[in-house]
């Protein structure tokens, strides 16, 4: 039973992880820039930022969940970035001299410094761990600082081990577009766009339907 957390803590992390955000756009930046062993070093510190946004969610669920709800114009500010972000790359021309490259987002930084301030200076992920806290607790069992120091140790290491595989899988997939033809790449950049776009308006509506 107690292997359940693991397990729970693996799903949660796929799914948390899955959307392309700034984390999985700098691992496939990183692979095709330069190649897949740096992009494994965001992976890994990546993996550490989620696990500690865990234990912060958990810690602070209640007192974050109303810091967001009286702070609304966080989620704007959110909604405005996906938005500008998903423009660019729907609008960007595949030019010469950028044509074996997604941008360069200063990928010449510390990469174990850029995977875990990406995933860690995160407020939606910061959300997403509120959310599937609070469900937990709701449906499943409790989760909280109260729960024996095994299974919350176990949890944990689940958000680790889904958060560095589903970013090793992207990080596959940007090895694969590196060797695909310029027009793939050319709608691999429409692909990022349209999504990042189709989020930011899914997430404007619920904003306003709250």
């Amino acid at each position: 039973m107690i292997t359940f957390y693991l397990i729970l803590g693996i799903f949660a992390s796929i799914i948390g992880a899955l959307p392309l955000g700034a984390v999985n756009l700098a691992v496939i930046n990183t692979t095709i820039h330069e190649d897949t062993k740096k992009a494994f070093r965001i992976t890994l510190a990546a993996g550490i930022g989620e696990v500690l946004l865990a234990v912060f969610a958990l810690h602070c669920s209640l007192e974050l969940t109303d810091f967001f709800e009286n702070n609304r114009w966080i989620q704007m500010v959110i909604i405005s970035i996906f938005l500008i972000i998903g423009i660019y790359f729907l609008v960007r021309k595949n030019k010469k001299e950028n044509s074996r490259t997604l941008p360069n987002l200063g990928l010449k930084k510390s990469k174990f410094l850029t995977g875990f301030s990406l995933a860690f200076l995160n407020p939606p992920v910061i959300i997403y761990w509120i959310i599937a806290i609070s469900l937990t607790n709701k449906h499943l069992f409790e989760l909280t600082l109260r729960t024996p120091l095994i299974a919350l140790l176990l949890f944990f290491s689940g958000i680790y081990l889904g958060k560095i595989t589903t970013l090793y899988l992207y990080s596959k997939w940007g090895n694969k577009m590196a060797q695909q033809s310029e027009d793939s790449k050319t709608k691999l950049f429409k692909i990022i766009g349209i999504v990042l776009i189709v989020v930011s308006f899914v997430q404007t509506i619920k904003f306003f339907a709250v």
